[in-house]
């Protein structure tokens, strides 16, 4: 299913930014400008898209190897993973009603990006207990223990989001949100050429954690097979 979707949204990206590259075609023939994030840029002119993402590409290949290191030092006891999050300034809640919070919310447990609005304010007076309309990045889960691999693909976003990387700026994170909510259609006609490269950097970064995730999995299943295989050879010998 991870499968599926991730090819559903990529195909639908590409789709997107080919159609809006069409659409604006007259208008930038003769007007350039440019997109810059904290890590890479993207300039038009004449209708030509040149993105320099040198240094986005050395910060994900840094990402992946440091959560893989982390999360694979922590890869039997999750809850340590939370307590690394905490000590690196990001606030963790464990409530029990966690789900239904964060459905009222239009959020899913796990790390949450900073929000904005109404939602904002009924996250700060049950979490935090003050009045603000704009939360700080957070996770929230229940008081269950937490699957390893949720909390992989839920800790690979938030070291991307700690890292900068693009797609992780709160527009574009709204914006991601609201693809699984079915509420972005109706206006995406009024998103700008600059919009959709900046919401397909948030898609990115989301495969990119489903990979990681697939990875990990993959690798602890084999090393898990060949540790049965070598324990069954020596109860063979044994006998």
């Amino acid at each position: 299913m991870e499968e599926l979707i991730k090819k559903i949204t990529e195909w639908i990206f590409k789709y997107q930014e080919k159609y809006y590259a069409k659409k604006y075609k007259k208008h930038l023939q003769n007007v350039r400008y440019s997109s810059t994030n904290s890590t890479s840029k993207t300039h038009v002119q004449a209708g030509i898209k040149l993105t320099l993402n040198a240094k986005t590409e050395q910060i994900k290949q840094k990402l992946d190897k440091e959560v893989k290191e982390i999360v694979t030092k922590n890869i039997k006891d999750p809850e340590e993973l939370l307590k690394y999050i905490q000590e690196n300034g990001t606030k963790v809640y464990r409530i029990p009603y966690a789900e239904k919070l964060l459905k009222l919310a239009g959020e899913e447990v796990g790390f949450i990006t900073p929000i904005k609005g109404p939602n904002a304010l009924l996250l700060n007076l049950v979490l935090e207990k003050r009045i603000s309309f704009k939360t700080k990045p957070m996770f929230v889960f229940d008081t269950s223990p937490v699957n390893i691999y949720t909390m992989a693909h839920q800790f690979h976003r938030w070291y991307g989001h700690k890292m900068q990387l693009p797609g992780f700026d709160d527009e574009a994170q709204e914006k991601f949100k609201k693809i699984w909510e079915y509420e972005i259609d109706a206006n995406v006609q009024t998103l700008s050429y600059e919009e959709i490269l900046s919401l397909k950097e948030a898609v990115r970064r989301d495969i990119e954690a489903i990979d990681f995730v697939t990875k990990l999995a993959k690798e602890s299943e084999g090393a898990k097979k060949v540790f049965e295989n070598i324990k069954n050879k020596d109860n063979n010998t044994n006998v």
